[in-house]
């Protein structure tokens, strides 16, 4: 059997016991696949980014990272292993290194606006509120219909005191989504502080509406599972 047969083979099988849910079989795959001496850089380093997920389902975070950072190494230019060890990091309220695998994801591609709004994200939970602004201005800039960005700005100017561009954002969330009770709430909020009772009170009462839709939804699908 030649070497190409035998890591399509391997790869055939990683995935199969992947798509049947058989998890411990799927990592013993891609292993194979890594230790094989015929794969080269690209292909180990996307089995590694394959075995760092298998990892997270099993919730042995430390193997994950692990895994995707093997494949960096394997393959530096892997954004999509950056993107995941940032979200890990994320995940983790590690804000500082998330941060700097979102800035090497957006240096691989600097047309992610998924990156730039996380990267804002986490700009904000670190009180970053000018540089989170930034990073959710460029999003925009790449994806004017992008709806968290639009959002996640419009809180952010409001932390920095900026009511006009925070009701401007959180008036566009609006447009783009009828029903984001949130942002209704949000503006809402605003509008009080800046005296406007009749405005806020329209906008409050509708967040509450929407939110109540959206449990009884939410409940209405748990009970159908």
């Amino acid at each position: 059997m030649s070497s190409e047969t035998e890591l399509s083979d391997l790869m055939v099988a990683a995935y199969t016991h992947q798509k049947n849910d058989e998890i411990s079989l799927a990592i013993q795959a891609w292993n194979a696949l890594i230790n094989h001496p015929s794969t080269d850089k690209h292909l180990r380093a996307n089995a590694h980014l394959s075995l760092g997920r298998l990892h997270q389902l099993q919730g042995n975070d430390d193997l994950a990272i692990e895994s995707i950072s093997n494949a960096i190494n394997a393959n530096p230019n892997s954004s999509e292993a950056h993107f995941c060890l940032a979200h890990m990091a994320q995940k983790e309220e590690d804000f500082e290194v998330a941060i700097t695998h979102f800035e090497s994801v957006l240096a691989l591609n600097s047309k992610d606006c998924g990156a730039f709004n996380n990267l804002g994200n986490c700009y904000d939970r670190l009180e970053k509120t000018t540089e989170a602004i930034e990073a959710y201005s460029k999003a925009i800039e790449l994806d004017k219909g992008y709806i968290a960005a639009v959002y996640n700005r419009g809180n952010a100017f409001l932390k920095l005191g900026e009511e006009d561009l925070a009701y401007k954002d959180l008036s566009k969330a609006i447009e783009l989504d009828t029903n984001f009770y949130q942002a209704y709430y949000n503006r809402g909020t605003l509008l009080k502080r800046l005296g406007k009772s009749d405005q806020a009170q329209q906008d409050l009462d509708r967040a509450k509406i929407l939110a109540q839709q959206d449990l009884e939804s939410q409940e209405a699908l748990c009970k159908t599972h």
